[in-house]
């Protein structure tokens, strides 16, 4: 049966290698474009959890759910974060960093900017002396990072570059202290930060906790305490739900309430998964090509083998063997094009996976596409979806084979088996 199968997809070489052709094409933009998606989701998922959430944090009750608003009258008190940090300690959390986040006014002028104006941005407050919950680290960074005493900001690159600003140019900040009061002070730029996300280095000015805490008259308050559970992005996602209610349980202690990263970036991983149907859709197109290009195939290959099958029908094999063997047929030419597909798809997604995309372009006139990423964007291979994208494409080839044998098939052996 095999054989016969082997030779009926060799016989009609032209015609198999047309339909093993359109299978591989259709494999290989479907694996492609799946790895860009995973890709953009892991760099996505790496910047909110390095640069802006950490594993989880620890508010103030009633803050979170109204953190879109950067509200300054729900804050962790000195007392409340002083008994925290021991609790996490004693529960061996070490990397946690103080921090207060809120927003604020730019202005700056002309000579040194080219010119004068205004603008939104973000204050990102954090303890420098220990900021082991992030990584800025490993950010790129022109001037110096925060140091504790030194009366400075850092601001994100996309914003320097936005502004023109450099290194030692003075900004004036103008935002909320704490219980409300309007405070405005004049500050120099002492560096500035390109940590890969967007949305980090278009908005935000980083300051040490003990600067902001003076300007704001803060008395040692904060927004949020930010905790690591690990540094990578792998291990973290395998990490249960039973980390996170520990960490609630310690937060209710000195009456807080915690959260991890995955509650704080809600709308962002939904969005992500809804996303990540687009990957489905050029799988849907490739089981589609595969039934078409198949069944066609098959339709043709019984027209044209009549004799062939009268034949063996004279010989005494059954309708069920002919059919099977037809069968085998297409999911040997489907197997055939998935392989190559699938090879091909692999290899030139692990190859943009080191040298990544350039998006520039695209990221031009805008700060994300939906995803916290820089402009080069690194596909992502994962094992799971590879051999499922394999698996789904060789089932849906043999059903295309098998119904459209079926369909025709049986019509035409009886026809024949009537002449003989």
């Amino acid at each position: 049966m095999f054989k016969l199968a082997f030779r009926g997809v060799f016989r009609y070489k032209k015609r198999s290698f047309i339909t093993m052709f359109a299978i591989a094409i259709a494999v290989v933009f479907t694996i492609f474009m799946q790895t860009i998606i995973t890709g953009l989701q892991l760099d996505s998922n790496k910047n909110l959890i390095y640069n802006d959430t950490s594993s989880a944090k620890i508010y103030a009750k009633g803050y979170f759910s109204e953190r879109d608003y950067l509200p300054i009258d729900k804050l962790i008190t000195k007392e409340q974060g002083s008994s925290l940090q021991k609790l996490l300690l004693d529960n061996n959390y070490t990397d946690i960093t103080k921090e207060f986040i809120s927003s604020a006014q730019i202005m700056f002028y002309e000579d040194p900017f080219p010119t004068s104006g205004s603008l939104t941005a973000v204050i990102k407050a954090i303890d420098s002396t220990n900021s082991q919950a992030y990584k800025y680290d490993d950010a790129n960074i022109k001037g110096k990072w925060l140091t504790k005493g030194v009366d400075g900001v850092v601001i994100g690159a996309k914003l320097a570059d936005d502004i023109k600003a450099d290194v030692g140019y003075f900004l004036t900040i103008q935002t909320k202290g704490k219980g409300g009061f309007i405070q405005a002070f004049d500050i120099p730029i002492i560096g500035i930060i390109s940590t890969g996300d967007p949305v980090i280095d278009a908005s935000t000015l980083f300051f040490d906790m003990d600067t902001i805490d003076y300007y704001l008259e803060l008395a040692g308050s904060a927004t949020s305490y930010a905790v690591s559970y690990t540094k990578n992005i792998a291990k973290l996602k395998k990490i249960t739900d039973q980390e996170t209610i520990n960490l609630k349980e310690i937060a209710n202690q000195v009456d807080l309430e915690a959260y991890s990263w995955k509650e704080i970036a809600d709308e962002l991983l939904k969005f992500q998964s809804a996303d990540a149907g687009f990957g489905y859709v050029f799988l849907f197109f490739t089981f589609v090509i595969a039934i078409v290009g198949i069944s066609n195939t098959m339709l043709m290959a019984i027209s044209e083998r009549k004799n062939e099958i009268a034949m063996l029908k004279t010989l005494g094999y059954s309708d069920s063997y002919i059919k099977k063997s037809f069968t085998i047929e297409g999911g040997i030419i489907g197997l055939i094009g998935i392989l190559i597909g699938s090879i091909l798809g692999i290899v030139i997604s692990i190859y943009y996976q080191f040298k990544g995309i350039d998006f520039s372009y695209y990221l031009k006139y805008t700060d994300s596409i939906g995803y916290r990423i820089n402009s080069i964007v690194y596909t992502y291979v994962l094992p799971s979806q590879m051999i499922i994208i394999a698996i789904c494409g060789l089932l849906v080839s043999m059903l295309a084979a098998y119904f459209a044998v079926k369909k025709t098939a049986k019509g035409e052996i009886n026809q024949l088996f009537k002449k003989l």
